[in-house]
């Protein structure tokens, strides 16, 4: 492990702990057993950590969906891909937690974040014509059905993590696998009876 790759490790484990605003540079370097000034090298401040740490999560993001696309649609590439998407958000989860402090104060990611939510509600939107076409959803019934169903999914995967800090107690796998669940629930009105099966096959059994 290279010492920035160290630095960041040992950064995201603090924010989960502790959150963004608690933990400075020097808490991190004491806690590597490094000088401040070693550390800065890496990394002039924390919003450089917090920006580096934001693009590792986008990154791996990135890479489920280009294999959502490369793959045949179902619902089981739908279920598999989100519910490692939620893994993923739950393991940078003090940027979900912090999500508007930061958006206000690193402009560069808030700036990044917009651009990519462009992205992802063509690439949500694609997904959704595709399990029409397999016949696994039903035909909009107006023309801005699934734009409106993206911002509900995309809102609520913003949000989720903070909402299971406060109301949910459990294991974080249960919390995980609730909140998926909720997610993916808002596929059910639109489910063709093919569609509704595999949903029976993939959550019932759970």
């Amino acid at each position: 492990m290279t010492t920035k790759e160290r630095i960041l490790a040992k950064a995201k484990e603090l924010y989960n702990q502790q959150g963004t605003d608690s933990i400075t540079v020097r808490h991190i370097a004491s806690e590597l057993t490094m000088s401040h000034g070693n550390l800065c090298y890496h990394f002039p401040n924390t919003d450089s950590i917090i920006q580096a740490l934001y693009i590792d999560l986008v990154e791996e993001l990135n890479g489920l969906f280009a294999g959502m696309e490369t793959t045949s649609s179902s619902l089981q590439v739908l279920y598999d891909t989100s519910f490692k998407g939620f893994e993923l958000l739950y393991e940078y989860r003090f940027l979900m937690l912090d999500f508007v402090r930061i958006m206000r104060s690193i402009p560069a990611i808030n700036q990044h974040f917009k651009q990519l939510m462009l992205v992802r509600k063509l690439q949500m939107i694609q997904t959704f014509k595709d399990l029409e076409t397999d016949g696994l959803i039903r035909s909009p019934l107006f023309p801005d059905q699934y734009e409106l169903l993206t911002e509900h999914l995309l809102t609520f995967g913003d949000f989720w993590i903070a909402r299971a800090e406060i109301v949910y107690e459990g294991e974080v796998n249960n919390r995980i696998q609730h909140y998926h669940r909720v997610f993916l629930s808002s596929l059910i009105p639109i489910l063709t009876e093919r569609g509704l099966e595999e949903w029976e096959r993939l959550f019932m059994s759970k």
